[in-house]
């Protein structure tokens, strides 16, 4: 059985090899035909004796053929997108499609660096952060988030994380916590909410409006004793619950099926609205200091409205909340750019909750 099975996987191995160069073959014999086609058509290549080259007019004749050629371009990127997904239950590079709907992103099952070297930068700068945000009386909590593929490995199917993955969010926490900033467990939270509930979108790369309420509520543990012992100003914040809509997530962009879509049916994740309300009567004088006494700088686990995290950060915490964090940036850049904005002291914060995801450390 087990030469059968190595036999299997050498095939297996094969099929996939031949397949990553199937695409490569077809455009080269693409560039190849169009090649030969403009040599002999002088519509195409017309011979620099009787053409009008140096004036342009060859460079938009060739133009316009190629734009031409990309009417083709499209569906045969979709049939070839078809035939992976159905047979192989495989997308464009960037997406794993593991079992029973549940999609992942490859940025989660990089190595990490076998020096250390890339783990040590990464700390080396956010402890750089914690002392200038000390420095001003600013303090400092680390969200670290998990990988989705580790809260749902079990739906990976064929896939497994790399070895050196699965430990990573232990050694990175670990590590900041070395640092003396506070930093909360929210693999262990997440882990026992999923049962109740989804805790990240299965066609999607973040986390759901639960997942983010189960992140905030654990870290509102660390920061509302800081609050309280600075009198920072609080509000009343509630969650509405606004019912449910269809969800396409990130993940189905590398899968780009086009009109095959609707009779292929990509899965589809359902989302709760939910909108945080401030129900405060309070309101701010003409000559009243706006006061924001938290801070959140992140990545799009934290811009996102559909998952509401920077919401449910209000609720957990009732106090306003300064969202910084930007999308497709990772969590440094938006970090760096809040520092040296004037926004970081005009309002000045209490506490600043850095939302960093566990894959960016370490690669």
């Amino acid at each position: 059985m087990r030469k059968e099975s190595k036999a299997s996987i050498k095939i297996a191995a094969n099929r996939s090899g031949i397949l990553l160069w199937l695409p490569g073959v077809f455009l080269f014999l693409v560039l190849l035909l169009g090649v030969v086609l403009s040599l002999l058509y002088p519509t195409t290549f017309p011979s620099l004796r009787h053409s009008k080259l140096m004036n342009g007019e060859w460079t938009a004749c060739y133009q316009k053929n190629y734009e031409d050629g990309l009417i083709l371009y499209e569906p045969a990127l979709t049939i070839w997108t078809a035939i992976r997904y159905v047979l192989f239950a495989e997308g464009q590079e960037g997406v794993l499609i593991g079992e029973d709907g549940w999609f992942y992103t490859t940025e989660e099952f990089r190595e990490m660096d076998q020096t250390g070297y890339a783990m040590a930068a990464a700390l080396e700068y956010i402890r750089d952060v914690h002392d200038a945000l000390s420095a001003r009386g600013i303090m400092l909590v680390v969200a670290l988030v998990p990988t989705k593929a580790g809260i749902y490995s079990e739906h990976l199917g064929r896939y497994e994380l790399p070895s050196s993955v699965r430990g990573r969010y232990e050694i990175a926490r670990q590590g900041i916590l070395s640092l003396g900033i506070d930093t909360p467990d929210l693999m262990t939270p997440l882990l026992q909410a999923k049962r109740k509930s989804e805790v990240f979108l299965k066609t999607d790369t973040h986390w759901t409006a639960y997942g983010a309420q189960i992140a905030a509520e654990a870290l509102a543990g660390f920061v509302r004793p800081k609050l309280n012992a600075l009198g920072s100003l609080r509000g009343n914040y509630i969650i509405e619950h606004r019912g449910q809509r269809e969800w396409r997530g990130d993940l189905l962009n590398f899968i780009p099926l086009g009109l095959l879509q609707g009779p292929l049916e990509l899965p589809a994740d359902t989302i709760e609205e939910v909108v945080t309300i401030d129900a405060s009567e309070s309101t701010l004088g003409l000559f009243d200091e706006l006061q924001i006494p938290v801070a959140l700088v992140g990545t799009s686990y934290s811009t996102g409205e559909a998952w509401n995290f920077e919401g449910a950060l209000k609720v957990a915490l009732q106090a306003d909340v300064l969202n910084a964090a930007k999308e497709g940036q990772g969590p440094f850049v938006p970090m760096k750019r809040y520092l040296e904005s004037p926004t970081l002291d005009d309002p000045r914060p209490d506490v600043i909750i850095w939302e960093i995801p566990e894959r960016y450390l370490g690669i």
